[in-house]
C-alpha cells in the first residue's frame, strides 16, 4: 500500500509539473484567446504545495478552537452538577445483598462499603455484581471528597456521545478542508485537463508524435512545446481549430471512470486482504494463547497438587510452584481466588479473596524456556496491589481457587 501510495503522488506531481510546463509556455504565444491567456496565467499563481501547508494550518486552527471550544465541555455536569472531567474515578460494586456499594477509598486504600440508599441511588434498580463509577475531588488538605456516583453503563453512554461528538467535529472539519482544497484546485487548474485531451488530439493528427517521439524522450506535452516553438502563430491557428467530438468525450469521461473504478476496485482488494489477515492472525493467536494458557494451568495444577517444587530460597527466579507459593502468601489465612492471564511475553496471576480487601497482581516473564513449559524459570517483572480492578472482578470469573492448607 505504500509503494502504491508513493507512486500516486509521483504521478500527481508530474502531472502538476507537466501542467506548470505547459502553462508557462502556453502563455506567452502570440494570439491565442483572451480568456485562454486569463484563466492560464491565473493558475500560474496556484502551487500544491502552498495550498496543502494552508490546508494544514487551516486544519489545525480549527482543530484547536473545536478543542478549545466544544472540547472544553464538561458532559457530566448537566447529570451531576459537578465538572468530573479530571477528578478521580474508582469503580464500585454492588454487593450480594443488592444493597450496598464496595470500592477502594483513595483516602484509606483499603475497600470499604456504602448503601446505595446513603449514595442516592435507588437499591431497587440494581442487582448484585453491578457495577459504579466514583468521582473523587482532592481538597487543599490532601482528602479525597466524594462528588458523584453514576452507573457504569451510563458513564460509558455518556462518553460514547461525547467523544463521539467531539471525533465528529475533527472528522466534518478534515472533510471540509479536503473539500475546499479539490475546489480551489478545480478553480484554478481545471482546465488542463480538457486541453490535454485537445493536445493528445492535435499530437496524434498532426503527426507531432512522428518528429518528436518518445524514443526520443518527449512526453505528449514536451513534444507540444518543442513543435509550437518552431512556429508558434501557426501553432496555435491549428491548436484553436482542434476541438473533441462529443463522441471523443463520452469515450474520455468512460476511460477516465474506468480507472476511478479500478483504482477503488484495487483500494476495496486491499484492504479486503489486510482485514482477512487481520482476522486469520488474530483467531490463529487466540487458538495459541489458549493452548498457551492451558498449558500453564496444567503446571499450575502440578504444583498446587504438590507434584513439582519451587526453584528454592537462593534462586532470585520462579517456577510454576514459586509462583502458587507467592500467591497463597498473598493471603496465609485465607481461600485464594485466583485468575490467569498469560500472552506471549507473559504470564499474569490475579489475586484476592472472599474479604474483598485488595486485588494482588504479578507478572511474570520469562528469563528460561517458553512460557508453558515445564522447565521454565520465570523474573517477577511487576508486583503491585491494584485500583483498576475490583474483588468482584475476580470473584465473578476466576481461574481456580487455592485452599487453605
Amino acid at each position: 500500500m505504500q509503494l502504491a501510495t508513493a507512486m500516486n503522488l509521483r504521478k500527481a506531481m508530474d502531472e502538476e509539473t507537466k501542467r506548470e510546463r505547459f502553462a508557462s509556455w502556453y502563455s506567452t504565444l502570440p494570439g491565442i484567446p483572451a480568456h485562454e491567456k486569463e484563466i492560464i496565467e491565473r493558475s500560474l499563481k496556484y502551487n500544491v504545495w502552498k495550498e496543502l501547508i494552508k490546508l494544514f494550518v487551516v486544519y489545525m486552527i480549527f482543530s484547536l478552537v473545536w478543542f478549545f471550544g466544544a472540547g472544553q465541555y464538561d458532559p457530566f455536569e448537566s447529570v451531576t452538577g459537578y465538572s468530573l472531567i479530571g477528578k478521580k474515578s474508582v469503580i464500585g460494586v454492588v454487593q450480594e445483598d443488592g444493597e450496598s456499594l464496595r470500592l477502594k477509598n483513595p483516602n484509606k486504600g483499603e475497600h470499604v462499603s456504602y448503601t446505595l440508599a446513603e449514595l442516592g441511588m435507588d437499591p431497587i434498580k440494581y442487582s448484585y455484581g453491578s457495577r459504579f463509577q466514583t468521582y473523587w475531588e482532592k481538597e487543599k488538605n490532601g482528602e479525597y471528597q466524594l462528588l458523584a456516583v453514576l452507573p457504569e453503563k451510563q458513564v460509558s453512554k455518556i462518553e460514547g456521545l461525547y467523544y463521539g461528538v467531539m471525533g465528529v467535529g475533527y472528522f466534518a472539519i478534515l472533510i471540509g478542508g479536503i473539500c475546499a482544497f479539490f475546489i480551489r484546485r478545480k478553480r484554478y487548474t481545471g482546465w488542463f485537463l480538457s486541453f490535454y485531451y485537445r493536445l493528445e488530439k492535435f499530437y496524434s493528427e498532426y503527426g507531432v508524435w512522428q518528429k518528436y517521439s518518445v524514443e526520443r524522450g518527449y512526453d505528449t506535452v514536451d513534444a507540444i512545446i518543442a513543435y509550437g516553438n518552431e512556429n508558434p502563430i501557426y501553432f496555435v491557428n491549428e491548436f484553436s481549430n482542434i476541438h473533441l467530438t462529443k463522441e471523443e468525450v463520452k469515450k474520455k469521461k468512460s476511460k477516465l471512470a474506468m480507472v476511478w473504478l479500478t483504482s477503488i476496485a484495487v483500494m476495496a482488494g486491499i484492504i479486503l486482504v489486510i482485514s482477512l489477515y487481520v482476522n486469520i492472525t488474530s483467531a490463529i493467536e487466540c487458538r495459541q494463547n489458549e493452548a498457551r494458557t492451558a498449558a500453564v494451568l496444567e503446571k499450575l495444577q502440578n504444583a498446587i497438587d504438590e507434584k513439582t517444587t519451587g526453584l528454592g530460597e537462593k534462586s532470585e527466579y520462579y517456577n510454576y510452584a514459586d509462583m502458587i507459593d507467592r500467591a497463597r502468601d498473598t493471603f496465609p489465612e485465607e481461600d485464594i481466588y485466583y485468575k490467569l492471564q498469560t500472552t506471549e511475553d507473559y504470564v499474569t496471576i490475579i489475586v484476592t479473596t472472599k474479604k474483598k480487601q485488595n486485588v494482588c497482581f504479578d507478572r511474570y516473564v520469562p528469563v528460561q524456556g517458553s512460557i508453558g513449559d515445564e522447565d521454565t524459570e520465570y523474573k517477577l517483572e511487576i508486583a503491585m496491589v491494584s485500583d483498576a480492578m475490583q474483588p468482584d472482578d475476580i470473584l465473578h470469573n476466576y481461574t481456580g481457587i487455592l485452599k487453605i492448607k
